[in-house]
């Protein structure tokens, strides 16, 4: 429509109302529909709604918003004995049936009356029949795929596996055609892992006390998963852990006692000045940093979005694999960021962690003859640094802070290097706290040091509190708004130790020369602040 009829119609109905200020007055008294006599059905505020003495109306909703309207109504219709309020839940049944040919079978059968009956235990499971073609059948009258297996469907009691308590063998009966998705094993799944070979019961009492919480207040401990599972599986899994205590079939009464959500992994993807974003595979690099798509030249932009195969800037874990090995790719995943936030992945970073990886492995093992490289005694700042590593991871893995627990790791690492290695005893311990990160590197140094068993059944190393403690302190020293030095000060000291040090170092001296003292003030196991003119 061209530009000068559309202002035409906007001036024709501003005519209509009148002026500028009409318009303004009916937005402020929030009146806009009501002047025209026209009923607003979405959010907004009531109007004429008026209690008066000429209507029956019984109690005033004008100028009140959507929520505050229904709200008050309520409260009269309670106060009023005209009703109660109650809150009404409404939930989907996609768990549990779905028009689908590869789901689990439904073990249940209907006669020609309506009537259900179960598949008696003897005849379980339902096995699906052999379809060769199951593409949906095109009919005004939609059924499920299964429903093309005639034979399958129509069948007796008998062949049915019903027993014959339940139903004559040759009654003819009709099987369910809707089948169970996974989505409804998995809203259980966590019981059946416990004692996944028992064939007489989902799991069995015994296995269910020594694998989940014993206190039976809920039975997994954790939930580590994305905030889109809140619904579509969390809720499920409550309703069937619900039930199977309410059956008396499990102990505990929730299914997880604490919820993590962890952050999405994204990718890096381009996108047009329009902001649409285009397949990784249609850009190329056309200097360094600069991107454009391969066919047209139009430039792009790098920006980080979610992994999508619409975008094809999904990774792939097996390549990344392939080329650095499980170890790294598992590190590289937890070193990211915060598990609970979202992060990039960028395959270019996972090189850090690959070289971290080697760098351990130089420190205990000669790469020309393959034996351990081992020192005869501690290095006393490495035996320190060890204890605190121990004491970082320790204190990290229950947290789910896997990023602070490796840089700890790395630190170590690179401290060893610079002290030219590690005692076996020393390589034991660093080993152990290494192996919940990469397990496949942690245990062939395990079977170098001689052990036959795997280090999974070895307990994590303890460290030791008093070597946690640092017997001095670095204390930065400032003039003048500056920092001039760093000194060295015993942990316990007190202020007048504290300005001693700080007078008897040279370059305080230097700063302060032909100046006055005016104050010292000090901050112990933080800072000095020398104030002079």
């Amino acid at each position: 429509v061209p530009r000068g009829m559309i202002a035409a119609e906007y001036i024709e109905a501003i005519d209509e109302i009148g002026d500028l200020e009409a318009i303004r007055r009916q937005y402020r008294s929030a009146s806009v529909f009501a002047s025209g006599g026209a009923a607003f059905s979405g959010n907004g505020y009531a109007a004429n709604s008026a209690r008066t003495e000429d209507t029956a109306q019984p109690v005033t909703l004008d100028m009140l918003s959507t929520e505050d309207a229904k709200q008050r109504i309520i409260d009269w219709l309670e106060k009023s004995g005209r009703g109660n309020r109650k809150i009404n839940f409404r939930l989907r049944d996609w768990a549990f049936s779905r028009q689908r040919y590869w789901g689990e079978p439904f073990p249940i059968v209907f006669d020609e009356q309506g009537r259900h009956y179960p598949v008696s235990d003897a005849a379980l499971p339902v096995t699906l029949p052999e379809l060769a073609d199951y593409s949906p059948v095109e009919s005004d009258d939609p059924m499920p795929l299964l429903a093309k297996a005639t034979q399958w469907m129509n069948t007796t009691a008998g062949a049915a596996g019903v027993s014959p308590d339940l139903l004559a063998p040759e009654t003819p009966v009709r099987r369910e055609a809707n089948t169970m998705p996974g989505s409804a094993g998995s809203s259980w799944y966590f019981l059946r892992y416990c004692d996944s070979r028992n064939s007489e019961r989902f799991v069995s009492r015994e296995a269910e006390r020594y694998w989940l919480n014993a206190d039976a207040s809920c039975g997994t401990d954790i939930y580590i998963g994305g905030s889109e599972h809140a619904v579509g599986h969390l809720l499920y899994s409550r309703f069937w852990q619900k039930i199977l205590f309410d059956l008396g079939e499990v102990e505990a009464n929730e299914p997880f006692g604490k919820l993590y959500h962890q952050g999405l992994i994204t990718s890096f993807a381009y996108q047009r000045a329009d902001k649409t974003i285009v397949p990784t595979d249609e850009v190329s690099e056309v200097a360094e940093g600069k991107f454009a798509i391969t066919a047209t030249g139009e430039n792009v932009t790098p920006v980080v979005t979610k992994m999508s195969k619409r975008y094809k800037n999904v990774v792939n874990p097996d390549d990344v694999i392939a080329e650095f090995g499980a170890d790294t790719f598992r590190m590289y995943e937890m070193y990211m960021g915060p598990l609970d936030q979202s992060k990039p992945w960028n395959t270019k970073d996972a090189v850090g962690i690959f070289r971290f990886l080697q760098r351990l492995w130089r420190v205990a093992v000669d790469e020309q003859s393959g034996q351990l490289r081992l020192r005869p005694d501690a290095d006393a700042a490495v035996e320190k640094q060890l204890h605190r590593t121990i004491h970082k991871v320790a204190q990290d893995i229950p947290r789910l802070a896997f990023n602070t627990a490796i840089a700890a790791l790395i630190e170590f690492v690179n401290a060893a290097t610079s002290a030219g290695g590690l005692t076996r005893d020393q390589l034991e311990r660093i080993t152990l706290a290494l192996a919940p990160f990469a397990p496949h590197i942690a245990e062939e140094l395990w079977h170098r040091l001689g052990h036959t068993g795997s280090l999974a059944y070895e307990l994590f190393p303890a460290a030791n509190p008093a070597l946690l403690v640092d017997d001095t302190v670095e204390i930065p020293v400032q003039i003048g708004g500056k920092i001039r030095t760093k000194i060295i000060v015993p942990t316990n000291a007190d202020k007048a130790a504290y300005e001693a040090a700080a007078m008897a170092d040279d370059k305080v001296q230097a700063a302060l020369a032909g100046k006055t003292i005016q104050k010292v003030i000090i901050v112990p196991g933080k800072m000095i602040n020398i104030v002079a003119k």
